[in-house]
């Protein structure tokens, strides 16, 4: 009988041109305190050598199962910390919940974020 994994994690990858810094994160599973121990430092140290530069940011969350407790408050200081940091932010999901989180913080942020439920689309309209 095979044993089923439950996986968690969130996924990284920092991509740099020479005006634009792209980062693209996937959440998967349900995330833990020490999912966001590994996370947060690797986007810190990409948001500080991004002076000057573009940031934007995806994340997608298809896969994604929730928090456990201290990873949502983990999650809601990164928020907090970095709602600032990205001139453009596209979340893609498959749930009401996050297609309205992301209408509510879009106004405590200062640069554009919108909701697709499609990865391809959600790029393009970063990438434009």
């Amino acid at each position: 009988m095979a044993t089923k994994i439950k996986e968690h994690g969130i996924g990284i990858a920092i991509k740099r041109s020479k005006k634009n810094i792209f980062i693209e994160v996937t959440m998967l599973g349900k995330l833990k305190h020490e999912d966001y121990q590994l996370f947060v430092p690797m986007i810190d140290k990409a948001l500080k050598n991004a002076k000057g530069l573009e940031v934007d940011l995806l994340v997608d969350m298809r896969g994604f199962k929730g928090w456990k407790l201290l990873a949502a408050w983990d999650d809601m200081k990164f928020g907090v910390k970095h709602r600032n940091a990205f001139d453009k932010m596209a979340i893609v999901g498959n749930k009401k919940w996050e297609e309205d989180s992301v209408a509510m913080m879009s106004h405590l942020m200062k640069g554009k974020s919108k909701f697709f439920k499609d990865r391809d689309k959600a790029l393009a309209w970063l990438l434009k």
